[in-house]
């Protein structure tokens, strides 16, 4: 009787660690980059993880268990390799000014929560990608942000896509409803910082200020619509909840995203705009107002894509236009040519110029 007793506890043990799955993805993508034109810091050549890629390299860590009726709990933790990057010339086009050493770790550079779903729908905790960037990924050919998709301006930051979507949020709470005839609701929640320090300015979105994301998406067959409105609190304390810093605080903003694609056979076509504030911090919102039209041609293995950008950010409006053929080896390994133009919009020493060469390999 007792060995059966231990018999039937080693079962029990036995399925219920079956209900439990850790498993391990990733991608890594290198691309020889050459930088030109005659915006300040926009010539050199180097080898890199970050711009010019035609992908995110990301290795990622996803344990889920089933709770049963139909509750699971997951944890998923991304770890992303250019953290450990410290290039130059990248560091420069990301801030726009002058080489900036990356000290961003892996941990706050991509997606890490814990969340439960079910047929509630899905709830995560952490830093989930935001709601605005999923529903501009629509209008990207792809669903991409590299090389190729005009989501930063010619790899620098604040000035396209990024001038009005936050990537994700470090703290925050998202939750994804079900799908009912293709429709799913989603919001995101943002609290910002608690008690930061005064007299700086580093306590801006993603960390400090507080933001509210709410989207609506359908997808039924080739077509798929999405709409986002990204919305942040305003600042003018310089400690406490929400804190600021020094200066004269900043304003409360909003911006709405539309975006839709069509596939037919082998072709799929993608339109999108936005119109609204920006996200940097001001004490007056500052506008922000673009479209954006690309497509997406397959050719056997060959991806062929091309997308026209143009964002105007206050006074200033930039365009783009980007270029990338990919050829798929497999699934999961490809190689490709990209090229991107942009023009910042100024009278002189306006434009900046990438062309690629890539691999990119995911597991």
């Amino acid at each position: 009787m007792k060995k059966t007793l231990i018999a039937l506890a080693a079962l029990a043990a036995t399925a219920s660690f079956a209900q439990s799955s850790v498993t391990l993805s990733g991608n890594l993508d290198f691309a020889s980059v050459n930088v030109g034109g005659t915006q300040a810091a926009s010539k050199g050549s180097t080898i890199t993880t970050t711009a010019g890629t035609s992908s995110t390299s990301v290795i990622r860590f996803i344990a889920v268990e089933d709770l049963g009726g139909g509750l699971k709990a997951t944890a998923q933790y991304n770890f992303d390799p250019r953290s450990l990057s410290n290039d130059a010339l990248v560091n420069t086009l990301n801030s726009a000014t002058a080489p900036t050493a990356n000290t961003t770790t892996g941990l706050s550079r991509d997606e890490l929560f814990v969340g439960l779903s079910g047929g509630f729908g899905n709830i995560r905790l952490g830093s989930p990608n935001s709601i605005g960037l999923n529903a501009w990924q629509v209008s990207s050919p792809g669903g991409g942000t590299g090389i190729g998709t005009g989501y930063t301006g010619g790899g620098r930051a604040g000035t396209m896509t990024n001038s009005f979507v936050q990537t994700r949020y470090n703290r925050s709470v998202r939750y994804d409803s079900p799908v009912m005839g293709g429709i799913q609701f989603q919001v995101l929640y943002a609290p910002g910082n608690d008690q930061p320090s005064a007299g700086t300015t580093a306590q801006q979105i993603p960390n400090g200020r507080q933001g509210t994301e709410i989207g609506l998406r359908y997808a039924n067959g080739p077509l798929t619509l999405a709409y986002a409105n990204v919305a942040q609190g305003a600042q003018t304390n310089g400690t406490g909840w929400y804190a600021y810093g020094s200066g004269a605080g900043a304003s409360k903003t909003s911006a709405n995203i539309f975006s839709a694609s069509y596939t037919m056979g082998d072709t799929t076509l993608h339109v999108g705009t936005n119109n609204g504030d920006r996200l940097a911090a001001s004490a007056v919102a500052v506008g922000s107002k673009g479209n954006s039209i690309a497509i997406n041609q397959n050719i056997g293995a060959i991806g062929l894509m091309a997308v026209m950008r143009n964002q105007k950010v206050g006074a200033a409006e930039s365009k783009i236009t980007g270029l990338r053929a990919d050829y798929n080896f497999s699934k999961t390994a490809a190689a490709y040519i990209g090229s991107e133009k942009y023009n910042n919009g100024a009278a002189t020493a306006n434009e900046t110029t990438l062309t690629s060469i890539g691999l990119r390999k995911s597991f």
